[in-house]
């Protein structure tokens, strides 16, 4: 038994269809079906009980499922070693994003570590801190940029910004000035994230310390929805300064800043406490703390340039 033959029958056993293992193998379906008739006639044996709701592994198969898994993960490591030894990196990793960096900073980071690392693959999962923490502590995900959670004991935190929320409106809403007071903001159609967004969270507890209260005219957790509604005069909403920070994302936009009082938010990077991070991953989040950290500064150099002629 060779090593591709592992690898189509560990493929077959966990998908349980000769479709879906070749789709997964990027084969056509004969192959799968040639390979795992050899080793069963080299062998003698047979392996898989075939069923009207698919192909089903026997006590054989199920015994040998493991040991093929040990020698494929073996395999994999020491491909790893001997590619890393050459200064390259390889293997994959799972990262949870927020929707504020799903559209224009961690794309550019993925790109720019593509170009350098090609045969790293990275997985993006994009959802707000909520899920990606449920994300986390299931195993989905390597690591996850999320809003700062104070006592969370299941998760390992290290600093990756903070920053200052904007006010972003259409370019068309008169406003005077690029500073905003909070005490002002009900003069606007605010669109703002759910209830039980942390950021959403973060301002009202911000404002109700000012003596403040934060009303919207609509909810939404689409970033994409909420960019559609800026369109039109008079809407606007609040928003770190990082997901504005480029002129393509500001096009037709006002960006300005909130005073009275300064509203903030924190993001860290999270990971499980027992994770060892990898030099692969390691060099990952160097990049992102360098993009959020530009992205941020430009966002608030476009809110306290806004007003200059």
């Amino acid at each position: 038994m060779d090593f591709r033959q592992m690898q189509y029958f560990v493929a077959l056993v966990e998908e349980k269809s000769i479709t879906k293992a070749a789709r997964r193998l990027n084969v056509v379906q004969p192959a799968v079906s040639i390979q795992i008739r050899k080793i069963e006639t080299d062998f003698g044996v047979s392996l898989f009980e075939r069923r009207s709701g698919g192909v089903y592994p026997n006590g054989i198969a199920k015994r040998l499922y493991p040991h093929c898994l040990d020698i494929l993960e073996r395999m994999a490591n020491v491909r790893k070693l001997l590619v890393e030894a050459s200064g390259r990196f390889v293997g994959k990793v799972s990262i949870g994003i927020p929707p504020s960096a799903a559209h224009d900073i961690v794309p550019r980071v993925l790109i720019d570590y593509h170009k350098a690392h090609p045969e790293m693959q990275i997985l993006a999962h994009e959802g707000y801190t909520a899920n990606l923490v449920e994300w986390l502590v299931r195993g989905v995900l390597d690591l996850a940029i999320i809003s700062f959670i104070e006592g969370d004991r299941r998760l390992k935190l290290q600093p990756l910004i903070a920053e200052e929320l904007v006010l972003v409106a259409s370019g068309d809403t008169k406003v005077r000035g690029n500073v905003v007071p909070c005490a002002n903001l009900d003069k606007f159609k605010l669109v703002l994230p759910s209830s039980q967004n942390l950021t959403r969270i973060l301002m009202e507890t911000e404002l109700e310390r000012a003596g403040l209260t934060l009303s919207s005219a609509m909810e939404t957790d689409s970033l994409t929805t909420v960019f559609a509604l800026l369109r039109n005069p008079g809407w606007a909403t609040i928003l770190p300064a990082s997901a504005v920070s480029t002129p393509n994302v500001r096009r037709g936009l006002k960006v300005m800043r909130l005073v009275e009082p300064v509203l903030r938010r924190t993001l860290v990077i999270a990971t499980l406490p027992n994770k060892v991070m990898s030099d692969a991953e390691n060099v990952f989040i160097d990049r992102l703390k360098a993009a959020f950290a530009e992205a941020s500064e430009q966002g608030h150099a476009a809110g306290r340039s806004a007003a200059k002629p």
